[in-house]
């Protein structure tokens, strides 16, 4: 007989905790409203007092509630405040989630792996999803190509660049739980490789740049890893360079990758003036020239928050791409979007982040935290993710999730 768990406050918040995580691949509004039930929760604890005089402002906290604050004081700059409101909004996670998540957390490593094959499984379905409206839509018409084209098969949801994160971290957990749990049975392993490898089969269908770069890292980390039972340190790195070598060859054959590699070279070249948004590339570089030649002329405090993609489609015009502004070409560049909003201190204050963040993960081994950390320091070299809920809600739900996680701090209350 089924008997379901009583319905507590700690269950109440894991339930909370899963709906939010298994909405990413579905829709960037319904993990906004898990933010909101997550504070709802949180300010109808009895014991809400007790929380406030638990909390602790510590280092994570303090540095997360900085970037939110240099978006609200940036906007004292800006000449359009309830138009450009919606920069310093879209980081209210920022500010919400490390206070909710320092001061009630129940997050154990039996509920993390539940947590995260649901997770998986709402991926999957997802993908689904979308490669039946797909089909619906283009195959009758143009073949089976057009229904697997990767902006027509995240079409139902997002853009594939945001899209494909979700599968990224969701093989991350995989290939981590298969390599290293131990306590695996032998079908669970198998369950892993086999989700492991349609993960895999996921990303290079979407091949987002950011995929490319972030399956590149794992794939280095990993034949590194592979290597350390040779004990001769130069025939480890021989083996090493050999192996890489032989993977960066295999994997330029396979048809997406090589097509997304020689597109990008060929849009790279071609940066006439009337080039369009269709030149993901050739815009990009366009795009991070002109943002440079902005941020020279205010580097020190920035335009004000919600200004950087209106700067930037002026100095577009300015520089001759009319087209690309017409388009409404945005920064593609977290770091240089902060730092056209907020000034250097504000892009001082992300990347401080990141490598806070990074740090703790690495200290306390956690390789989902950790590699969380990289994927999101990747996305802010190609796009503006914390700009949309797509991405910021998405990474500081889970890093802030993770960094609070009561089982893994091994290090006392006050080292975060």
């Amino acid at each position: 007989m089924i008997t379901l768990p009583a319905f507590n406050r700690i269950n109440s918040w894991y339930l909370i905790v899963v709906l939010t995580a298994i909405s990413f691949p579905w829709s960037e509004r319904l993990s906004s409203i898990g933010i909101v039930l997550l504070l709802a929760h949180w300010l109808i604890d009895p014991a809400f007092m007790q929380k406030f005089a638990m909390f602790k402002l510590r280092p994570t906290i303090l540095i997360c509630w900085s970037f939110f604050l240099i978006h609200l004081i940036g906007l004292i700059r800006t000449n359009d405040f309830a138009h450009h409101w919606q920069g310093a909004e879209v980081k209210l996670s920022l500010l919400i989630l490390p206070f909710v998540f320092s001061t009630e957390n129940y997050l154990n490593a039996k509920r993390t792996s539940e947590l995260f094959q649901l997770f998986l499984v709402s991926c999957f379905l997802s993908f689904l999803y979308c490669f039946v409206v797909s089909y619906t839509n283009y195959h009758a018409l143009y073949g089976m190509s057009a229904v697997i084209d990767r902006m027509n098969l995240s079409k139902a949801i997002m853009h594939p660049g945001y899209y494909s994160n979700y599968f990224a971290l969701a093989l991350v957990w995989c290939v981590f739980e298969f390599a290293d749990n131990k306590s695996l049975s032998p079908v669970m392993k198998i369950f892993m490789l086999l989700a492991s490898v349609f993960l895999l089969i996921i990303l290079l269908i979407l091949i987002s740049r950011t995929a490319i770069l972030f399956l590149a890292c794992l794939a280095i980390y990993f034949m590194w890893r592979t290597t350390h039972r040779i004990r001769n340190s130069v025939m480890r790195v021989v083996v090493f360079v050999v192996s890489m070598s032989a993977l960066i060859l295999l994997s330029s054959q396979i048809p997406s990758i090589n097509f997304r590699i020689h597109r990008s070279l060929n849009e790279s070249h071609q940066l006439e003036k009337s080039m369009t948004i269709g030149n993901a590339t050739g815009s990009r570089m366009v795009a991070w020239n002109s943002e440079w030649t902005l941020i020279k002329s205010k580097w020190l405090l920035g335009y004000g928050t919600g200004s950087a993609n209106a700067e930037l489609q002026a100095q577009l015009i300015r520089d001759g791409y009319v087209q690309l502004a017409h388009d409404q070409m945005h920064t593609h560049n977290q770091y240089f979007h902060t730092w056209l909003d907020t000034g250097v201190i504000g892009l001082l204050i992300l990347i401080t982040l990141l490598i806070w963040c990074g740090l703790l993960f690495y200290q306390r081994k956690q390789q989902i935290g950790f590699w969380l950390v990289c994927l999101i320091t990747l996305n802010c070299f190609t796009d503006d993710m914390l700009e949309i809920q797509a991405g910021i809600v998405f990474f500081v739900f889970f890093l802030t999730l993770f960094l609070y996680q009561k089982e893994t701090n091994k290090y006392g209350p006050g080292y975060l």
